[in-house]
């Protein structure tokens, strides 16, 4: 009698802590209401209390806002990233000609991105993040680390020679995970000609919008709707298309390109489908190196170290819970479940 009312607390506690644990998810998301922020030249309805940082003018403008409290939660918009190199070969090209004497070539740290699509130039920012150009550019520039691609759909590029999708994908910042949908355009600028200073190219109007993996669908519409509320003084436009009317024209015109930004990346998440969600679950625990088994007589989800499953079967009847199984490959509900710590539920 006192093992079963043992288990009937134990079971109150674990639903209690599973409230609580999805009040917060729900309870971040409640917290966030948007407030106007002036810029002088430019709008946005941000979350309150988010910091703002900006850099670059015209067609390089970009900002950042971010929770000082949690920098995974955070919304993005670079006007253009670059240059990186197309292939190796012209890397190695510049590096022989600058080792001769040549003229200094300032993006030689930019990493390689072949093939040159939106989805390996997002895999590949962690990179340029760390150059001294992006540096010098925006120290607080996004890192995106160990990023990996859910989902690339394709969308018309406002750039005749470019690629442009809109990105699913989880990643890591400071060792904790995070989810983010991005719309990324890259187009080749230079054209290989076996000689130093071609072969490069440019990411153009990358925006993004982040959160931790757990609290992403939550936020996810209010980071969007901040994204859709950016303008820009049009005086500032005629500026810029006065400066540089052969690239500046075709790329942005008074907030527009953010607002449509911001229905792409709403309509596809509401259209997001069932094994996307599964997807991203299971690359979220490759890159933590994690792995998540299941009670079928209970249907709770456990989180263990990667590779415990492989130990646990070599003397699961130590345990009285000796009937752990890996989560089946389609079973939405289950990889949808927050997952419980293993260890200390294992008896």
């Amino acid at each position: 009698m006192k093992r079963l009312y043992s288990l009937k607390i134990l079971l109150g506690i674990l639903v209690l802590c599973a409230v609580f644990l999805v009040s917060g998810q729900e309870s971040q998301a409640a917290k966030l209401k948007l407030g106007r922020f002036d810029g002088g030249f430019f709008s946005i309805d941000k979350p309150r209390g988010w910091e703002v940082i900006t850099a670059g003018t015209c067609g390089s403008f970009a900002f950042l806002i971010r929770d000082p409290a949690e920098s995974l939660r955070q919304i993005f918009h670079f006007g253009e990233v670059g240059p990186v190199y197309m292939s190796m070969q012209q890397k190695q090209i510049d590096s022989q000609y600058m080792r001769m004497g040549g003229y200094p070539v300032t993006w030689i740290e930019m990493p390689v991105v072949n093939p040159l699509t939106p989805g390996n130039f997002l895999a590949q920012f962690h990179l340029i993040a760390r150059t001294q150009i992006a540096q010098r550019f925006m120290p607080q520039c996004p890192r995106l680390e160990n990023l990996q691609v859910i989902s690339a759909l394709p969308q018309q590029s406002p750039i005749s020679s470019g690629s442009t999708k809109l990105i699913r994908a989880v990643f890591t910042e400071g060792g904790n995970l995070g989810e983010g949908l991005f719309l990324v355009t890259v187009a080749p600028m230079m054209a290989f000609t076996g000689g130093p200073g071609g072969g490069i190219a440019y990411g153009f109007l990358i925006t993004g919008i982040t959160a931790p993996k757990r609290e992403f669908r939550n936020i996810e519409n209010i980071l969007a709707k901040s994204v859709k509320s950016f303008t820009v003084r049009q005086s500032y436009v005629n500026n810029c298309l006065r400066q540089q009317a052969s690239t500046y024209a075709g790329i942005r015109k008074a907030g527009k390109t953010l607002s449509e930004t911001s229905d792409i990346i709403m309509q596809g998440w509401k259209n997001r489908n069932k094994t996307g969600d599964i997807i991203a679950e299971r690359r979220s625990d490759a890159i933590l190196e994690k792995e998540r088994l299941y009670n079928p007589d209970t249907g709770e989800v456990y989180e263990f170290k990667g590779g415990f499953h492989d130990k646990y079967k070599l003397d699961q009847n130590r345990y009285e819970m000796n009937n752990l199984q890996t989560l089946p490959r389609n079973n939405y509900d289950l990889w949808m479940k927050t997952p419980l710590d293993g260890y200390q539920h294992l008896r």
